[in-house]
């Protein structure tokens, strides 16, 4: 379920930015410079949000992450993310869906009763994926591909198909489709 309201919250926030983006009184071959410079403040304080961010995903699926650079990564990669993609520069998709994800779940694990960090983390990866992209069956296989691992087929269905669930009902379109809408 939380997924699933985080898939939503991305989607809202990327097309918020990209309406900031549309009323600002400057020509729109400025946006992503401006962009670019708040991502470079985004940098400046969490590193780790910057680039494509396969150490920071390895480190969540073992479970090395702390708390306190969960919660930095999680809100800056948000931010970040959003504003590339609102300016009208490239953020990527997939990569960034699976850091924030990550970083919910590596946030999550602390309060679950059973399983590690890193399971915690992939679920929500998966679900993040799975919920923003609206294709709950591609982000399981991926993450089961991912990882490896097999034996977390049926928590990553329920996971996914939630977050898919909570999404359709949340918004009509995907972040995918509602550029195309607009």
């Amino acid at each position: 379920v939380l997924g699933g309201l985080l898939s939503g919250l991305l989607t809202q926030l990327v097309y918020a930015c990209e309406d900031a983006f549309l009323k600002l009184p400057i020509h729109w071959m400025w946006w992503p410079a401006l962009g670019a410079f708040v991502v470079g403040l985004g940098g400046l304080i969490a590193p780790d949000a910057l680039g494509v961010g396969y150490d920071n995903i390895a480190q969540m699926l073992q479970g090395h992450m702390l708390m306190t650079a969960a919660v930095l990564l999680l809100v800056v990669k948000c931010v970040i993310w959003a504003v590339a993609l609102g300016s009208g520069t490239s953020g990527g998709i997939l990569a960034p869906l699976l850091i924030i994800g990550g970083a919910m779940g590596t946030l999550l694990a602390g309060y679950m009763p059973w399983g590690s960090a890193g399971f915690w983390a992939l679920l929500a990866m998966a679900a993040t994926m799975g919920g923003t992209m609206r294709s709950p069956l591609t982000a399981t296989f991926f993450a089961a591909e991912l990882t490896g691992n097999t034996h977390v087929l049926l928590p990553l269905i329920a996971a996914c198909g939630t977050a898919h669930l909570v999404t359709v009902l949340l918004m009509r379109r995907s972040i995918l489709t509602e550029k195309v809408a607009r």
